[in-house]
């Protein structure tokens, strides 16, 4: 082959690699993250799940009073506590409200009505309120019909109930003042044996806005 020619051939593939070389413009995030101790939490980070009964001389309202109530036979209510995402000290004593809330209740066939299980409450000194939503993320089916209902701690009015049963159901912002409370029940009809699971988020903001 012609020297020329094999240089000429040499410098097409050179050309035709650059052509196709891959380039990237790179940019860049970084990220800190700083944690606080829940003995820091205030505003809307100072919300949780708690029970007046299970925490004797807790200063927020009579709430969750049933937590461990019997059913029929030796069977009950049982609540499992998460994460504490806030906490408070009086007199030496500790009370904490917490993330997260796992509800067993055990029950035959029918119709059943779980009056103030657990109680949601917000812990704070300053006068802004906050905004709670709840919103059903898995549905109950296989029941008839179920209900959270939730009243308020301090008078015991009624205030909303949400549909367990549609996936999605949201209700409208509840205010929640410093140091006042929500009380939750539940309505059910169970119209056969079996096991039946649900979940509710509940979203707390500063601002009015709806969750996403």
């Amino acid at each position: 082959m012609d020297r020329k020619l094999l240089v000429l051939l040499v410098a097409v593939v050179a050309l035709i690699g650059v052509v196709n070389a891959t380039v990237y413009a790179y940019r860049w995030m970084t990220g800190t993250i700083n944690i606080a101790g829940p003995d820091q939490a205030t505003g809307a980070a100072c919300t949780g799940f708690y029970s007046s009964a299970a925490q004797s001389g807790i200063n927020l309202p009579s709430a969750g009073t049933n937590y461990n109530a019997p059913t029929y036979g030796g069977n009950g209510i049982n609540v499992t506590t998460g994460d504490v995402v806030c906490e408070w000290t009086i007199d030496s004593n500790k009370y904490f409200l917490y993330e997260s809330i796992t509800v067993t209740i055990n029950v035959t066939v029918g119709s059943w009505y779980i009056h103030d299980f657990y109680g949601f409450g917000f812990k704070n000194n300053t006068g802004d309120p906050v905004y709670v939503y709840f919103r059903v993320e898995t549905p109950a089916t296989g029941l008839t019909s179920a209900y959270l209902r939730i009243y308020n701690a301090t008078d015991g009015s009624f205030i909303t109930s949400l549909n367990l049963t549609e996936s999605g159901d949201q209700t409208s912002a509840i205010t929640l003042y410093p140091n006042k409370a929500l009380k939750l029940s539940l309505f059910f009809d169970a119209p056969s044996a079996g096991t039946v699971s649900f979940k509710v988020g509940v979203y707390v903001s500063q601002t009015t806005e709806t969750p996403p």
